[in-house]
């Protein structure tokens, strides 16, 4: 088996965790080398996995047949375009791009030069994610919370906390219900952000089958919570992201109290816990093999265009509601 030759554009935070699990793959893939505007860092994380910091983003492309883009989001377009045009295929971290319109015109190059063009949304190969659908077969949903939640980091500048956590969940509810958003209320504030970004946000989503999504995102909670639950007709399930874990409970049939004329209602709670493996590993792996069999991803740019449309409208939404409330002027409450 030819082993795709792989490059990764962008080594911070997320990036070098890409390099890592490039390296990990070395049976099916060869990661030929980096590229990293700093070039100390780009050194840096080179020297410590034996690979090459290519000293230019040009040099890097002219030497791989696929990348990776884990830069921030306002340049995911221009160097994905770069990419596309010289014939490679492209992973782009979530969200896709920074605007609509520049999705779409990747989606457009990437079917026009017949290649591979996966966004990141990673949660899809969380082993309990790839579960669950298992689980809600033939449950009637009535309702999902989603929350993602955890303490604020000064590293994130470039975006707000929907682009940021919100968006996983968006494509989650997209993968669980394959079905339009009828309708779509959200509220937040900016909370630590000096830059005037949104910290913490609630959406609430009417989906077509008339299910209701609550959606909250927060970088501003003192504990960092990663959680899913769904109300079904027959079941209350609950997903831990970072435990891996899902727990049913059941809706079970009524039994009678020995000493007492009132019925009580019992439950059944089951556990599962789903495998160790290394969500990012899995599509890092289904990226390669997409890359060799020229093979639609899992998660392809159709999907990641979508999940940025709807936090978009999230976005518009909390903005105009920041815009209807203006400050108060105090002399006039005195």
């Amino acid at each position: 088996m030819n082993k795709i030759k792989i490059g990764v554009v962008g080594v911070g935070h997320m990036g070098k965790h890409h390099v890592k699990s490039y390296v990990a793959l070395k049976h099916i893939c060869e990661l030929v080398g980096i590229y990293d505007i700093d070039q100390v860092k780009g050194e840096e994380i080179a020297q410590s996995y034996g690979i090459k910091s290519c000293s230019s983003l040009q040099d890097l492309l002219g030497k791989v047949e696929a990348v990776t883009i884990a830069t921030p989001t306002s340049t995911h377009y221009e160097i994905a375009r770069t990419a596309l045009e010289k014939g490679l295929d492209v992973l782009i971290e979530k969200p896709i791009t920074s605007t609509v319109e520049e999705a779409e015109k990747l989606l457009l190059l990437a079917k026009k030069k017949d290649r591979v063009l996966q966004v990141g949304h990673i949660e899809r190969f969380n082993p309990a994610v790839i579960e669950l659908p298992k689980i809600l077969q033939d449950q009637r949903i009535i309702a999902l919370n989603m929350e993602r939640m955890g303490p604020f980091d000064p590293r994130i500048e470039d975006t707000d906390v929907i682009q940021d956590l919100m968006i996983h969940d968006i494509d989650i509810l997209r993968f669980l219900l394959q079905q339009p958003v009828k309708d779509l209320q959200a509220y937040g504030s900016v909370v630590r952000s000096s830059n005037g970004h949104i910290d913490f946000a609630v959406a609430n989503l009417l989906m077509d089958e008339d299910i209701i999504a609550s959606l909250t995102a927060s970088r501003v909670t003192s504990k960092k919570v990663r959680r899913l639950t769904i109300t079904t007709l027959a079941a209350f399930i609950e997903l831990d992201y970072i435990e891996r874990r899902i727990t049913i409970s059941h809706r079970g049939g009524y039994a009678s109290l020995d000493h007492f004329s009132e019925y009580h209602q019992e439950n059944k709670v089951e556990r599962i816990f789903s495998s160790d493996e290394e969500p990012l590993r899995n599509q890092l792996a289904h990226f390669v093999e997409c890359c060799r069999k020229g093979t639609k991803p899992i998660i392809s740019g159709a999907d990641g265009l979508e999940a940025l449309r709807i936090s978009k409208t999230v976005q518009d939404q909390i903005i105009k509601g920041l815009q209807v409330l203006p400050k108060v002027d105090q002399e006039v409450i005195k």
